[in-house]
Formats: structure tokens, C-alpha cells, sequence
């Protein structure tokens, strides 16, 4: 296994640096952050760390306007969306690829997967999804994760993709857009149902 940064330029000014893991696969799982909500935070670390154990090629996003500590308008998605683009076209060709997309992210992976052509190799893991991403969830396959109580994505929003053979929904009653509830000791057993979520997620993609 080896470790290493892809090092690129931004819009924003400064360096970005994606890290990548490699071990030998001939499948790669893609973390794409949310806006304000890292891959090194629970949620995305723990779906990463289990890519790994699956024995997936692991890379690890990093936006321009985050590593530059400049705020993310709206009107730069697109910017973000080709800059991830760029990084992901400068590894090595993948049979299989796995994007796993938090919040704003989810957009930025549906954007990526359909731009480039790629969809039919491409399985997503859709964590905390908003409005804007449910186009690209309808013509995803893979599975979704949201809060009964997130105001991001409601259930009327989750009532759009009700048929969907392609898609598993899962719910995770009175979590908010971060998928924690109430108290720490609670919030813990949440992520470990969630864990069992990617496990599915992950027997049922590779």
C-alpha cells in the first residue's frame, strides 16, 4: 500500500492536495466532502477506512476554496465540480469506481459522474443529500442516507425518489444533516447502524 498527495492548482489561488491511497485495485472509492464537513470528519473517515478494508484504491478530495479558507459561493460549484474532475483524470484507469458524497458534495459527485460519461461504472454512496442533487440521484445507482430531521432534505424531497429500483433509501429517524441525534453516547449508536449501512453498501457495489 502507498500513500501520497496529488498536488494541483486552484481557481482559489493555492495548492490543493488530494490524498491517495493505492494497494493494487482495479476499483476506487472517491470521497467528496461537503461544504463545510471534511473527509477526516466521522462520517466520511469511517466510509473511506471500510473502502480500504473492501480492498478499494482510496481518494480523498480537497476543494480550492477550502484549502485557501475562503468562503464557497453557490456559483462556484461548477469550478469545484471540474477541478475534481481533473484530479480523478490523472490517476490510473479504474474498472469500477465508488463515490461517497456528503451534503454539497452530493451535487459535486452527480455533476462528476455525469459530465464525464462515466456513469455506468460509478456507485454512489449519497450521505445527507440536498435539493439540488436529487436529479442526479435519479439517474444513479447506489444508495442514500438522510436525517428524518434535516431541513436540507425533507421528506417530500425523499418522497421524489420513492420507485427508485436503483436506489436504496435509508433513513435515520430525528438525525440532523450532520446524522446525530441527541446525545453523544446516542449519536455513537447512530454511526454504528450507519457503518452497517456502508457494509451493504459496499457487498452490494463490489
Amino acid at each position: 500500500m502507498s500513500v501520497s498527495s496529488i498536488v494541483m492548482s486552484s481557481h482559489w489561488g493555492r495548492e490543493v492536495r488530494h490524498k491517495y491511497v493505492a494497494q493494487g485495485s482495479k476499483s476506487l472509492a472517491v470521497v467528496f466532502p461537503g461544504q463545510n464537513y471534511s473527509a477526516e470528519r466521522p462520517l466520511l473517515e469511517y466510509a473511506g477506512k471500510l473502502a480500504r478494508e473492501y480492498g478499494c484504491d482510496l481518494l480523498l478530495l480537497e476543494y480550492g476554496y477550502q484549502s485557501a479558507r475562503a468562503p464557497f459561493k453557490r456559483e462556484e460549484i461548477d469550478i469545484v465540480a471540474e477541478e475534481c474532475k481533473v484530479a480523478l483524470a490523472s490517476l490510473p484507469e479504474y474498472e469500477q469506481l465508488l463515490f461517497i458524497s456528503k451534503s454539497m458534495g452530493t451535487v459535486i459527485a452527480g455533476k462528476v459522474a455525469s459530465e464525464t460519461g462515466m456513469g455506468e461504472k460509478v456507485s454512489h454512496l449519497f450521505l445527507t443529500p440536498v435539493a439540488e442533487s436529487i436529479p442526479y440521484i435519479k439517474q444513479s445507482r447506489g444508495s442514500i442516507i438522510y436525517g428524518g430531521s434535516d431541513p436540507l432534505f425533507t421528506e417530500q424531497h425523499s418522497a421524489e425518489l420513492s420507485g427508485l429500483k436503483q436506489v436504496r433509501v435509508y433513513r435515520i429517524d430525528d438525525a440532523n444533516h450532520s446524522l446525530e441525534v441527541g446525545s453523544v453516547n446516542e449519536s455513537l449508536a447512530v454511526l454504528l447502524v450507519i457503518i452497517n449501512f456502508y457494509h451493504e453498501f459496499y457487498r452490494d457495489s463490489l
